[in-house]
């Protein structure tokens, strides 16, 4: 396998799943279950997979102890500095940056600590490389989200989307907005529209949240201290000022209250090491074939964008529907998306004595699942207890859950240390954690979990 030398990793995994209302805000996205392993392991294993040695891992305090803990039960070869941020503040992805930024000494390739794909990420490091650009993105074209009928309280969120234009012919990324931004009509600058022969807009793509950058752009964030947000703030930003030109001397003026010098703007970070320049203008390369510019249009700021084909799996596991339709997939698309093969559906230390369980079932460690059971396209973490006469259909249950005897439970999730009594018949309910379902419960669509102060607390 071929080592990945010249870019360090950051995986950001700090994020409280704030577009999971059912899910409440005290539960770490990162370790919620896909398949066997929770959703983080996914993203250092697709990095481990494409020859990174090693990342840094940007988690809450609070969930430190819980993570360590989870990823030592996973198979996983590359190293993690786990760096930590503090859990009472509300720090964005751009805080998480600027915090890592004394240990980034190379290029860098940001990760989102939710994603499942089975990109090749190959795809994006040579689009990066290929143009010397100053940033590199992916999206996925996937087309409309698959409708699935989610456990829970029936809600009408709309997903958020993003306005995304791209040229065809060079896949610079020219425009990137917030469709939440414009109301009825979206105004695109008319430089744009006159430097770009080809341009596509997109309003259904997923941003990856993968972000490869030069070290410098890190060097502006910790500099200019405006930035709260990577995807909503930075790279908008940057994506921008590709339209814009240095400005001159005399444009430059003033310096702050603390008297640092406030003249100097993105371009004066983005200064070309070693002889590429040079190159450029040696060779017959351009990356466009009409008009008189020259290569790049003479931009000192370049954005890319990579779209893989439609048929490539990519998803972020950021709200209830992606959780659920990501544990549907999970298993028949295994060694694509993580390169091997799942030996161990059933954990070793396991005690299951049922011969009706399909090939679409996991089970974790020290669960013991009783004879006379039926469980299919089910996910069991570890030290759950299923009792005789229980049927288990498309439901994911975390740790130390016990369903006691007779009950039946169908597109259900149950968090960690759920009892549900006996005889319960529940469908498309989410059960949050520690709760117990009382006995002979018939319940459709609904949510158990404590309520406080008009908010749920699962955990």
């Amino acid at each position: 396998m071929h080592k990945i030398l010249e870019f360090q990793a950051v995986v950001l995994a700090a994020g409280r799943g704030s577009r999971m209302p059912d899910v409440g805000g005290t539960v770490s996205k990162c370790l919620l279950p896909v398949g066997p392993y929770p959703v983080l392991w996914y993203s250092l294993n697709m990095l481990e997979k494409f020859g990174f040695q090693e990342t840094m891992l940007v988690v809450l305090d609070e969930d430190k102890s819980n993570i360590i803990n989870a990823l030592e039960k996973c198979p996983l070869k590359i190293k993690y500095d786990l760096i930590v941020i503090p859990s009472e503040e509300d720090w964005g992805t751009a805080n998480s940056l600027k915090h890592v930024s004394s240990k980034v000494n190379t290029d860098l390739i940001i990760v989102s600590g939710d994603l499942i794909t089975n990109i090749n990420l190959n795809d994006v490091l040579n689009l990066y490389r290929k143009h010397d650009a100053a940033l590199a993105t992916l999206f996925f074209n996937n087309g409309p989200e698959e409708w699935i009928e989610l456990p829970g309280l029936k809600t009408k969120a709309k997903p958020d989307r993003d306005l995304v234009c791209i040229d065809k012919e060079t896949e610079r990324l020219v425009f990137l907005a917030s469709a939440s931004d414009f109301e009825e009509n979206v105004t695109i600058p008319r430089l744009l529209i006159k430097k770009f022969n080809s341009i596509s807009m997109y309003s259904r793509l997923l941003d990856a949240h993968v972000y490869v950058m030069k070290k410098w752009v890190v060097n502006y964030v910790v500099d200019t201290d405006k930035f709260t947000s990577v995807k909503g703030e930075l790279i908008p930003h940057i994506v921008k000022k590709q339209l814009a030109k240095p400005k001159n001397q005399v444009e430059r003026k003033g310096t702050s209250e603390k008297n640092v010098d406030i003249t100097k703007d993105i371009f004066d970070y983005a200064v070309e090491q070693g002889y590429e320049s040079k190159i450029r203008k040696m060779s017959a390369y351009n990356d466009h074939t009409l008009g008189s510019k020259g290569v790049y249009y003479n931009d000192t700021l370049r954005c890319y964008a990579h779209i893989p084909d439609k048929n490539t799996f990519g998803i972020r596991v950021n709200t209830l529907s992606a959780l659920y339709l990501s544990n549907s997939k999970i298993l028949s698309k295994w060694q694509e998306i993580t390169g091997t093969e799942l030996l161990e559906r059933i954990h070793p230390n396991s005690e299951v004595s049922t011969k009706q369980i399909d090939e679409n079932c996991t089970v974790g460690e020290k669960s013991c699942i009783s004879e006379k059971t039926s469980l299919k396209s089910t996910f069991i973490g570890s030290n759950c207890t299923i009792e005789n006469k229980v049927r288990l259909t498309n439901c994911i249950l975390m740790n130390n859950v016990t369903v006691k005897e007779g009950c039946v439970l169908q597109d259900c999730i149950l968090y960690t240390g759920v009892t549900v009594d006996v005889n319960c018949n529940l469908q498309y309910c989410i059960v949050g954690p520690h709760h117990v379902v009382s006995s002979s419960k018939k319940g459709n669509h609904q949510l158990f979990a404590e309520i406080t102060d008009n908010m749920i607390t699962l955990g």
